[in-house]
């Protein structure tokens, strides 16, 4: 890695001597208006040799006198000129009105005209990610284009987003698409730190880990190409069948000098919302009051003095107690963040080489006190010609992340679940006794600053994204690419629970340290041979054969120390019982495939693909090549037909395509693993017993040698159409997404000694409509206006599971609640317990006064949005821009896990209502209307509270209306020293309008990391963002 370093500061500094060169100047300007036109792009015919247009339209480039130059610009007419002995070529660039032919990024870094797509790509530019402020590349795409759910796991620093391009496309395997960044796949795994004895699902409950695609740096970012279907991520083969998201880096051009930008933001952040808190009643049951430190009627006890305590809020009414009084927990725990970004880059270049080095610093601190996420990035980008055909180039990164975390979800340590449950009479900033103890209302949950600032987790990510390629342009029939890339880290954690804590995995032992060291190492090498040739002047073909190796290595190193002897000392030396478990994970894949583009009277585009690729996760003995073919057909029917119209162009596409997803390794063959057992009555066994170690089956399930991998097959159509010379423009999309050879596992007879085995027999589909709208509605020399309108639905459904099989469950949940699979329903589907009803679907109430529960669970709610659409507005006068980004999402089940405990322990706004009795709605068993009362208790525990309450009355189906961003920016063009100052103001979700009961409902229990959608049990909220930002260049 050094030496690529080395390599890539030598590229970027030095200069390459060309024999019988001279230097031509000129100016680039509009024909229409004779404005300069910057970023224009020089190129010499028949080399890889170019450069661009400074910021007043200004170029120098080196030539030949034999040498032709190609001007050229997205939306205005090419010109090609001939050298000859003239040193000043200045060039009047004509709009291409008609046609405007956008150029985008697609599969292997190929960049293609747009209008020749037979498929929907989305297109961004890097201010799309550094306008909202958002930290992490994936949420900042959220309610930026159509056909994409972004979900925040919660607004805590360094907390993973999940995105999802048309809908779920997989059971259990990874639903994400792949990350692709100049060229390279990179890794966007979340891994939880879970030793393998944990009995439980850890995504219910530890910290709100990071996905590594936040590693990136969002100043960084020039464009992004969202491929979402498999016909345009085909190409990537068994990775990308949940399409690709492409980032394009900023690099450097041809420029007078060193061009420096430097950037600055200051971001205050706030909680947007909170469930609703009674603060009328105090800690309590029966109306007795009673606290954790003496029993009934004590106020605060001795140290040594301590009973358990009640987290029931059904005390006393506070303003009857003169003693008592009412605290505003949540109000003195959050706090106003205050976070710092920082970015300063160097740029230049001529002719013959380039180069651009960044230095990002992110500080974010989190609302949660004691919380907070850093990020340093490095970045070198260098390209060079060597010689007139040869070109060599590559980027470097480091990264260096982490911060420290909080205890989240269904945790004792959580600060959610002790912060919301704490009566109101109790003062939580009092968190400690005068032994350092843990101190709260409940003795068997952790005071929320108690766990803050006492069962920290951190984490520490060090990181390397690299790539070197070598380019060889013969001619147009000819042009060879070499490139590797590597992608590299490593992730120390550190998880310490103190000796009064109750958060340990145990929660009978007296403290815990769990160290976790993860490396990842991703090699990623292709072979490229691109070319053109023309059978006519009508008819030509672009095509690109090449060879590609995939290297994968994995390993996650765990250890655990519990009982620690001396408190406060976080050593695995210091702990009476140890426990260690090393994993990991390698693959390799080798693939060969092709593409052909061909073309007809630029109007009509076919383009073929094809990938067989060899997996190494397949079984040596059986079939491990699988081949994944497209095909895609666009035709610009205005080329041909509505000429001299005010539709400007019209394009009909369709395409058909086969990409995969690989199954997760160690599949095909029977493993074994070391056990743990437990008898219900104490804390279990592990191996080493007695000394002897011991083995037994992983998990139980036995391999199988034959899978495959699952298969997306996808069919879309659309039409694009623009109006009025362009000034309208409308996308429209409709698909169908089959996945075939879902891996799941079949259950196996007892008698052989395994639960279940491996097949490949689940089907899934998805069917969807996306809608895109842009409108230039004014434009004049000094004043615009853009509007951009995005629309999409999908609708997912379980075609088939495996033999016997009706029903298959993503993840464990909770009790009476989970995600599922299930036969003719959407994918992911909450399955939960139901109220007993009759055929008028009134609720059978029974003696008790209370309804009765179903014998069996059933769909209580689908957790994907019926659709999503945003509404972008963008002004600008003159140097002033004003945009608004409105966000909207209808439909969504969220199982409220956390206002059904508070309703059932009396803390939420609606249980203040309890001075009289209840009777609900139903009849009884015999048909006659209940008329039975019940206590406010029994009302709000065991009706609307989960205490025995079925999950359907949890369960919110949520809509949504917010103002995601808004964005006032003024750009100065000062006369000396500095090109330009941008100073911007800028909100992030300062209005919301959700019928939701809980936190933003922008929210995942279980992170990016599972495939469990809508659940809430105590998540950290989210937050509302205001922010300060000046950005300028010299």
């Amino acid at each position: 890695m050094k030496k690529l370093f080395l390599l890539l500061v030598l590229l970027g500094s030095t200069g390459f001597a060309y024999a019988q060169e001279r230097s031509v100047t000129g100016k680039i300007t509009t024909a229409e208006d004779g404005k300069a036109l910057p970023g224009a792009n020089i190129q010499i015919k028949g080399t890889t040799r170019g450069t661009n247009s400074d910021a007043d339209g200004n170029y120098r480039i080196n030539v030949s006198d034999d040498a032709t130059l190609i001007f050229s610009f997205i939306g205005v007419e090419s010109q090609e000129i001939a050298v000859g002995s003239q040193s000043t070529i200045n060039v009047s660039l004509k709009a291409d009105t008609k046609q405007l032919q956008e150029v985008v990024v697609t599969a292997l870094g190929a960049q293609r005209e747009k209008r020749t797509l037979g498929y929907s790509v989305s297109n961004l530019q890097g201010d799309a990610l550094t306008r909202s402020g958002e930290a992490n590349v994936i949420q900042g795409l959220a309610a930026k284009t159509a056909g994409v759910l972004v979900t925040s796991s919660a607004g805590t620093p360094g907390a993973s987003s999940k995105i999802v391009l048309r809908g779920p496309s997989t059971f259990t395997g990874e639903q994400q698409p792949l990350i692709v960044v100049d060229g390279v796949p990179i890794n966007n795994e979340t891994v939880t730190s879970s030793p393998p004895d944990y009995p439980f699902n850890a995504n219910l409950q530890g910290v709100n880990n990071s996905n590594r695609a936040l590693d990136l740096n969002p100043d960084d970012i020039a464009s992004v190409t969202i491929l979402k279907g498999p016909a345009a991520s085909a190409l990537y083969g068994a990775r990308a069948g949940n399409g690709a998201i492409i980032y394009t880096t900023k690099k450097g051009r041809n420029q007078r000098g060193i061009g420096v930008t430097v950037s600055y933001r200051l971001e205050l952040s706030q909680v947007n919302k909170l469930p609703k808190l009674q603060s009328d009643y105090a800690q309590g049951s029966g109306g007795v009051y009673q606290t954790a430190d003496a029993g009934p009627d004590q106020r605060l006890g001795t140290d040594d003095d301590v009973a358990a305590g009640t987290p029931n809020s059904w005390g006393p009414k506070i303003s009857g107690d003169p003693t008592l009084q009412a605290y505003d927990n949540p109000g003195n725990f959050f706090k106003t963040a205050v976070s710092h970004t920082t970015n300063v880059a160097l740029a230049g270049g001529n002719d013959r080489a380039n180069f651009r080095i960044s230095f990002g610093n992110l500080i974010q601190n989190g609302i949660v006190p004691n919380t907070d996420y850093k990020r340093n990035t490095i970045r070198l980008t260098a390209d060079a010609n060597m010689t007139d055909n040869l070109k060599i180039g590559g980027t470097v990164s480091y990264i260096k992340s982490g911060g420290i975390k909080a205890q989240n979800g269904s945790n004792v340590a959580g600060v959610m679940l002790s912060l919301m449950r704490a009566p109101a009479s109790y003062d939580l900033r009092n968190y400690q006794y005068g032994n350092g103890y843990n101190r709260n209302y409940y003795a068997f949950y952790d005071n929320p600053f108690y766990s803050v600032y006492n069962n920290p987790f951190t984490d520490d990510i060090n990181r390397v994204l690299g790539n070197v390629y070598l380019n060889y342009h013969r001619s147009s029939h000819l042009d060879l690419t070499y490139k590797i890339g590597v992608d590299a880290y490593s992730d120390a954690r550190r998880q310490v629970y103190s000796i009064s804590s109750n958060g340990d995995d145990n929660q009978q032992t007296y403290g815990q340290v769990n160290y976790d060291n993860i490396t990842s190492r991703d090699v990623y090498a292709d072979l490229l041979l691109r070319g053109e040739h023309r059978f006519s002047e009508k008819f030509g073909v672009n095509y690109t054969v090449g060879h590609n190796i995939t290297s994968f290595n994995f390993t996650d190193n765990f250890s655990r120390g519990r009982n620690l002897s001396i408190p406060d000392f976080y050593n695995l030396g210091n702990a009476a019982e140890l426990y260690a478990s090393n994993t990991g994970t390698r693959r390799l894949t080798t693939a060969v495939f092709g593409q052909a583009d061909f073309d007809y009277a630029n109007q009509l585009y076919l383009s073929l693909t094809g990938r067989n690729e060899w997996s190494s996760t397949f079984d040596r003995t059986q079939k491990n090549n699988f081949f994944y073919p497209s095909a895609s057909l666009s035709w610009v029917f205005t080329e041909s037909v509505l000429k001299n119209t005010p539709v400007s162009f019209g394009k009909l596409r369709l395409a058909y395509a086969e990409s995969g997803i690989p199954p997760v390794p160690y599949r095909t063959r029977t493993y074994f693993g070391k056990p743990s057992f437990t008898d219900g009555f104490t804390n279990g066994l592990i191996f080493p017993y007695g000394g002897v170690n011991g083995f037994a089956y992983y998990n139980q399930i036995v391999g199988t040698p034959n899978l495959r991998p699952e298969r997306v097959k996808g069919l879309e159509a659309g039409l694009n159409v623009k109006f009025l010379q362009n000034k309208i423009d409308l996308d429209v999309t409709v698909y169908s997404q089959t996945t075939v050879d879902i891996l799941l596992q079949r259950p196996t007879a007892p008698a052989s000694g395994f639960t279940a085995s491996y097949t490949n027999s689940g089907q899934l589909r998805n069917r969807g409509v996306e809608v895109m709208l842009g409108i230039n509605a004014i434009k004049t020399p000094s004043f615009t206006w853009d509007v951009n309108l995005n629309w999409s639905m999908n609708r997912s459904k379980v075609l088939r599971l495996t033999e016997g099989v009706t029903e298959l469950s993503l993840e464990s949940a909770f009790n009476g609640i989970g995600g599922y699979a299930i036969v003719g329903q959407p994918l992911g589907v909450l399955y939960g317990t139901k109220w007993e009803r009759n055929d008028q679907g009134q609720l059978i109430i029974g003696t008790n006064g209370l309804p009765t529960l179903q014998g069996a669970q059933q769909n209580i709610g689908n957790p994907y949005p019926q659709w999503l659409g945003n509404l972008r507005n963008t002004f600008t006068f003159k140097g002033i821009t004003l945009t608004a980004l409105l966000d909207v999402r209808r439909g969504g089940s969220i199982w409220n896990g956390t206002y059904a405990r508070l309703q059932r322990i009396g803390r939420t706004q609606e249980s203040a209502d309890r001075e009289h009795t209840y009777v609900i709605p139903g009849v009884m068993a015999d048909g006659t209307a209940n008329t039975k009362a019940i206590s406010a208790l029994d009302y709000f525990g065991r009706y609307l509270g989960d205490n025995g309450g079925a999950a359907e009355q949890f369960v919110e189906n949520v809509n949504w209306f917010r103002l995601r961003e808004v964005g006032l920016s003024y750009r100065i063009k000062p006369k000396k020293y500095v090109d330009y100052v941008d100073i911007s103001l800028t909100g992030r979700n300062l209005y919301l309008n959700t019928n939701y009961k809980g936190v933003d409902p922008e929210t995942s229990l279980t992170g990016a990391g599972s495939n469990l959608q809508g659940f809430d049990y105590f998540n950290n909220p989210g937050t509302r963002s205001y922010i300060f930002g000046i950005n300028f260049g010299f």
